[in-house]
């Protein structure tokens, strides 16, 4: 018994382990980091010896291979595959960013396209989002790596967007794993505006997308951000230099 998620990146597994309960595994299937939470009333801990089996609640895994990774046991699959929840961010948790590296500012020119909203920033630049940037661009800007790295989340199919956090979903965006595990986050790109795919190796000041006003944006514009993975569905920004010149 199987249940996979978010275009098969990882999957559930049930293993019947004894006559009453079943072991639950999950296991990567798209081969690019995830850090991954799961729920479940269900869920119990695998037992090491004959003992009473203690509720878990919530297990975390960090899908840096293709092995599958325990998470517990459970007694009723029907139940289970009814109630459980899964929350995931994609990139690692032992991500270290490296303060020394400089990016490059993804519209150029540089000094064409002004900041409008910075670190810190009083409208949505607070909390695990306060180390980012917002340029403003016409829909159609072309939207550049600001670092090199591989493309591990795309996507480009909303085509809505308003000052409104519940449209927050239809975002259009794409996430560049650099080599220390932070991700590069572009959002807010347009409509069918992403120019690469999942797996795709970018340089820094390749094309990538085009910038758009899809999701909770009130003005069309680009967010650009430096993320660390976390559990629970979580990630936190990092600090990081723009270069001073253009390309």
């Amino acid at each position: 018994m199987t249940g996979c998620f978010d275009n098969k990146r990882f999957c559930f597994k049930l293993t019947p382990s004894s006559t009453s309960l079943y072991l639950v595994s999950v296991q990567r299937k798209v081969s690019f980091p995830v850090a991954l939470t799961l729920y479940s009333d269900e869920l119990l801990q695998i037992p090491s010896q004959e003992k009473s089996l203690k509720p878990l609640f919530h297990a975390n895994a960090f899908l840096n291979t293709d092995n599958p990774i325990p998470l517990g046991v459970i007694e009723e699959p029907e139940t289970f595959w009814e109630t459980m929840r899964v929350k995931w961010t994609v990139g690692r948790i032992d991500a270290k960013h490296d303060d020394t590296y400089t990016y490059l500012s993804p519209l150029q020119p540089a000094s064409k396209y002004s900041i409008v909203q910075g670190f810190n920033g009083t409208f949505t630049h607070s909390g695990a989002s306060r180390f980012a940037l917002d340029f403003a661009a016409p829909v159609g800007t072309p939207v550049l790596a600001a670092r090199e790295g591989v493309v591990i989340d795309t996507k480009d199919d909303g085509d809505k967007g308003g000052p409104s956090p519940e449209l927050a979903k239809y975002a259009n965006y794409v996430v560049v794993l650099h080599s220390d595990g932070t991700t590069g986050e572009y959002y807010h790109l347009k409509h069918k505006g992403a120019v690469v795919t999942r797996g795709q190796t970018v340089q820094r000041g390749q094309l990538i997308g085009y910038t758009g006003n899809t999701g909770f944006s009130s003005l069309p514009h680009l967010h650009f951000a430096v993320y660390a993975a976390k559990f629970h569905g979580k990630y936190v920004s990092v600090p990081f230099s723009l270069a001073d010149t253009s390309l």
